[in-house]
């Protein structure tokens, strides 16, 4: 990972005409898939800001209609606050939440229960938050159908760390994928909402980095959990759907599954790549259940 110490000069420069003097406390880390972003002070009052960079214009557009559009409807504290935009430099400065991210917390399960119910709570008003065009509707059985060809494409150039066996799943998986039924829309998150979701010491629950916010299949907003804690503490997956105010439906479930054995492939790929056997072991296992599960409906 490479990181930049502070924000380009212009976009320093129009961050400062806008807040006033800042000074930068962290670089961003430019390299991952998400927006580059640096934590500054305002001088003026000590105010900690966060200057946020969008990867190209889509994004920028995408970030800022859920500041503006979306947002709101999560409830005060729950998401950072907008306070300007710069189309020119595709740029936002928003407020800083405290927090751990859901993926970071050691705690009790009781206690991480509370959570996920309470992420499951949070998710389900964003993705009631915006209305959803004809359009999405349109659009959004092409989603999985892409998805499936993401994996067929990504197959061909890690097949070789995968078994033969692995290679048949990964295929037959991906063909599954592509006769899902008719899958619940919303407006969703779309990002890594294991990182994404922060949880404070005064228990608030805050959700962050809206640059992949779009109308789409709510299920792929499920597939980061599930291929996380999910895995090892099923009871958390329990919680969050009764957070969420209901559990998958049937074609739901099974493009559930399907994801997140096409993700923990890709991992398990991953890991053999880097030579890590832990993790490769661990992504297999996952793979071998839910491919089970899928067969099993």
């Amino acid at each position: 990972m490479t990181a930049q110490q502070s924000p380009p000069a212009p976009v320093m420069a129009w961050a400062e005409r806008t807040q006033g003097p800042l000074v930068v406390l962290r670089g961003a880390v430019t390299d991952l898939p998400l927006a580059p972003a640096w934590d500054v002070v305002r001088t003026g009052d000590g105010a900690r800001l966060q200057v946020r960079t969008a990867l190209d214009p889509g994004a920028f557009t995408r970030e800022t209609f859920a500041h503006r559009h979306a947002v709101p409807a999560l409830g005060p504290g729950t998401a950072p606050r907008l306070l300007a935009t710069s189309a020119a430099h595709l740029a936002l400065i928003v407020t800083t939440l405290p927090g751990t991210p859901l993926d970071e917390l050691r705690m009790p399960e009781a206690d991480l229960r509370t959570v996920h119910w309470r992420a499951g709570h949070l998710l389900a008003r964003l993705h009631q938050a915006a209305r959803h065009t004809g359009t999405a509707h349109h659009d959004a059985p092409t989603v999985l159908s892409r998805l499936a060809d993401e994996a067929a494409a990504h197959l061909g150039t890690v097949g070789d760390r995968l078994s033969a066996d692995e290679r048949k799943r990964v295929t037959g998986l991906a063909e599954r994928l592509r006769f899902a039924g008719r899958l619940p829309l919303g407006y969703i998150h779309g990002g890594p909402l294991g990182s994404c979701l922060l949880w404070s010491a005064d228990a608030q629950l805050a959700l962050r980095d809206f640059e992949s916010t779009r109308f789409a299949p709510v299920v792929l907003d499920f597939v980061h959990l599930a291929c996380g804690s999910w895995a090892i503490q099923p009871r958390l997956r329990t919680a969050f759907f009764t957070g969420y105010g209901r559990a998958p439906g049937h074609d739901e479930e099974i493009a559930l599954r399907c994801l997140t054995a096409l993700t923990s492939a890709r991992r398990l790929a991953e890991a053999r790549a880097l030579g890590d056997q832990v993790a490769a072991a661990g992504w297999g296992v996952v793979l071998d259940r839910v491919y089970d599960e899928v067969c099993a409906r």
